[in-house]
């Protein structure tokens, strides 16, 4: 059985990159355009795990986060907030917002 992963991300460039990824390992990929529409998915869907973007429309990553962890029916689903070249990501509110893990998307340097 297949796991599933929900990725919350408005940018066609990085949902096209995460497809490829898993497109050759056993997980079903789940792809949303914003934060409200997340929330729904992971209460409809239950993934096992949901990849955010802190920076989109609707609620953003950290606002996505906040409301599946604060709901007792999607607690329990790790979170992983990934933010861009140009978007700050703030460790102290991803804490908050109890996030399981933060990831920069940056050029190898």
């Amino acid at each position: 059985m297949s796991k599933k992963i929900l990725l919350a991300d408005d940018s066609v460039t990085i949902q096209k990159v995460i497809s490829i990824t898993f497109a050759s390992e056993d997980y079903e990929l789940i792809i949303v355009g914003d934060g409200e529409t997340a929330v729904k998915k992971a209460k409809a869907e239950s993934p096992d795990l949901v990849l955010a973007d802190v920076a989109m429309p609707g609620k953003n990553g950290y606002e996505v986060s906040e409301a599946l962890k604060n709901d007792p029916a999607t607690a329990g689903i790790p979170v992983m907030l990934h933010a861009g070249n140009f978007e700050p990501l703030d460790k102290n509110e991803a804490a908050r917002v109890k996030a399981s893990c933060i990831r920069c998307w940056t050029k190898a340097r």
